[in-house]
């Protein structure tokens, strides 16, 4: 078998593993509701949820930071996949709340190294055609997301419940984990088009300071933090619409709401390709974050039932390629060094996943589930914010900046 045809079947296995990454995050905001119900929780213990999984991606960041780039992506992203499904089986047989949460921290980690590590090798694949392929990837991160709400919407129409979806998707993901190695033994690994190594085989030192001091990679690790604050949007919108009046807003209805937001990520990411050749990455961001704030706060405001899937569907289309944006751009800066370049970006999400998923909680539980919703609309007019006011400053460090390799000694 060619080294094109290997690449082709293991570019197939990281879609897999990316919907199936997606598909257990879409899951839980559906599940929110009746996890909160089996559990009795308040709304500030279900914050806990989310705060305890975001500690666990920044440990997933530092270890990707550190490790992956030196590592064999082909192997450790099997075996961390793996470990999703069995940890996803595990919060499927409804431990004790304390268990639970260390759980959630253990799918922090390995399900963002598997987040990370799919889209950095897919960058390591297929080197200057990575846009096209991170698009496709993250593309079907958003079937995957939506197919979460709906799988679960559909268990429950049928009376089973919220943790029956996690025991199943954790089997089916052992399943495809033992496949992808017994494939990888048949045809053997890939070739990536990019390897952190010099022309003597030496593995590459990873630039962290320069990463550190780069002004583009600092602006970008700021955008990604205050995009967990949007996520706020995913996390608690079908637990904001089902509190507030569960007969007008059943599970079954807000699970519709997140797969029409998933129906305008897949647009978006599927035309993310094209747009990208006429404005940047940058501006696109820019651009969509003032839209987008626009969209949330008409949605809140009129607060009627079936406009919420529309707003849902726009928001989607209008934010879904930030997330693609944001790799595609942490690959392009150090291409030889994409796990790691990708994890600061990984690390500044998940600590905005901390502060604005515990902020919501507390302003939920303290003040009113409406103002916690109105979180999302803030961070995205920082980043407008962020972004308009650091434009020269990044454009005239542009130049200059790059992927430096040196040898390690």
């Amino acid at each position: 078998m060619t080294n094109q045809k290997r690449r082709s079947v293991t570019a197939v296995f990281v879609i897999v593993f990316m919907m199936a990454f997606a598909l257990s995050g879409g899951m839980f905001s559906t599940a929110l509701p009746k996890i909160i119900e089996t559990y009795n929780l308040s709304l500030e213990q279900a914050s806990l949820f989310s705060v305890f999984q975001s500690g666990g991606m920044l440990l997933a960041n530092c270890f990707t930071a550190l490790v992956v780039d030196k590592l064999d992506k082909n192997k450790m992203l099997g075996v961390m996949f793996l470990l999703m499904g069995g940890f996803l089986f595990c919060i499927g047989s409804v431990p004790p709340f304390v268990l639970i949460l260390m759980l959630f921290v253990l799918m922090g980690i390995v399900s963002n190294v598997v987040n990370n590590a799919c889209s950095s090798y897919m960058s390591d694949l297929y080197g200057d055609q990575r846009a096209r392929y991170i698009s496709i990837l993250h593309a079907f991160f958003g079937l995957g997301s939506l197919m979460g709400p709906l799988f679960i919407g559909q268990l429950t129409r049928m009376g089973f419940v919220w943790n029956n979806a996690y025991t199943t998707l954790g089997l089916v993901i052992i399943f495809i984990s033992v496949a992808y190695f017994l494939t990888m033994m048949v045809i053997k690994r890939p070739v990536p088009e990019v390897q952190n190594i010099d022309d003597s085989g030496k593995r590459l030192k990873t630039p962290y300071k320069k990463m550190l001091r780069s002004p583009k990679m600092l602006s970008l690790c700021a955008v990604s933090f205050l995009y967990a604050g949007f996520q706020v949007y995913n996390t608690w919108l079908p637990t904001y619409l089902n509190n507030k009046n569960p007969d007008l807003f059943p599970i079954s209805f807000c699970s519709t709401v997140v797969a029409c937001f998933s129906v305008g990520m897949i647009v978006s990411r599927l035309i993310n390709g094209y747009i990208s050749k006429f404005i940047s990455a940058r501006n696109y961001i820019t651009l969509v974050s003032i839209c987008s704030s626009g969209v949330l706060v008409a949605g809140l405001l009129l607060d009627q039932k079936y406009l919420w899937p529309v707003v849902g569907f726009l928001l989607g289309l209008l934010t879904g390629a930030i997330y693609t944006a944001q790799f595609v751009m942490a690959c392009e800066y150090f291409p030889r060094f994409s796990a790691s370049a990708t994890a600061f970006t990984g690390f500044s999400s998940a600590i905005g996943g901390m502060c604005f998923n515990a902020l919501a909680g507390q302003v939920a539980q303290k003040v009113n589930f409406l103002a916690a919703m109105c979180i999302p609309v803030v961070a995205l007019l920082i980043t407008f914010l962020v972004l308009f006011t650091t434009k020269r400053v990044v454009e005239r460090a542009d130049s200059g900046e790059g992927d430096e390799p040196q040898a390690a000694q």
